[in-house]
Parts: C-alpha cells; structure tokens; sequence
C-alpha cells in the first residue's frame, strides 16, 4: 500500500468514526444511588455515559427522578423530551444543544424545562414558538436564530 493509498485509507476511517459518534443516543435513566437526578452521573444514562457532543439526548417519561443539571456540562447534539418529563438547569449552570445532526430538529420537547442557568441553542437548531412554552425560569437562553446577532432573553 502506498503512503498516499495509506493516508485516504486512515482519513476515511477517521470520518466514518466521527459519523458514527455523531449517532449515539444517550436515554435518562435517573434514580441511581448517590446520583439520583445528576446529568452528569455516567449511571444515570443508557450505555453509562454522560452524553456529549456527538449524543442525541432522550428523557423519557413516567420516571420518578428527572436530570438536574447543577455545572457547566458537555455539549449534546439534540434533546428529545416526552411528554410529562422534566428537565432543570440551576443557576450558574448551561445547557448548549448544538442540533448539527438535524435529529429531533435540534430538541423537540413536549416535557417542561426550568431554565434558571443558561440555555445555549446551536445555528442548526430550528426553534419554534411552541419551544418557548416548555421554558420557564429566571434563566438565559441564547439563540443565534432570534436575530442577526446572539441574543440573550429571559422569561
């Protein structure tokens, strides 16, 4: 094999890992012992890792605890949310969503998130007006999409 040969070969491994990251999946479990609503407890989440960058994020429905993210946390790609979950972000902490995958149009939430923190909303993210009543809080959320610039809101 030539180095030339050698080097496509490697490039193309190297994309097809980073493809294949960017379709992870990540569910909320919750409940575990010392970590009961922690985002950031590998326990909590399917496959036991904290979801990052490359996840797409589900919190399902009928848990009994729910993710409270109290940090600054990784990013996540999308954020699926059902019906009756919850999600909280306590002051000083954030949330960025980054949507580069286009899964879940970057959220789809039919749960209810309590935004006390930050709230960061990616480019690819397309938001909706049905998206602001799912947000209640003292929080920030940032959205290149509300204007020319990043724009801060609070509700």
């Amino acid at each position: 094999m030539t180095a030339s040969a050698f080097s496509i070969a490697i490039s193309f491994a190297l994309a097809l890992s980073c493809s294949l990251s960017a379709q992870t999946s990540a569910t909320w479990q919750g409940g575990k012992p010392d970590c009961t609503t922690e985002w950031n407890c590998p326990s909590n989440w399917s496959g036991g890792r904290v979801p990052d960058e490359f996840t797409q994020v589900i919190i399902p429905s009928g848990k009994q605890f729910y993710p409270v993210i109290k940090c600054a946390s990784t990013p996540i790609d999308a954020l699926l949310m059902e019906s009756g979950s919850t999600l909280a972000i306590q002051a000083g902490a954030n949330l960025s969503i980054l949507g580069e995958t286009g899964r879940f149009d970057g959220f789809t939430i039919f749960g209810q998130i309590r935004n006390d923190g930050t709230l960061e909303i990616g480019e690819a993210v397309k938001e909706g007006t049905a998206f602001l009543k799912q947000v209640e809080g003292n929080g920030i959320v940032i959205s290149p999409t509300a204007g020319v610039d990043t724009l801060a809101r609070r509700w």
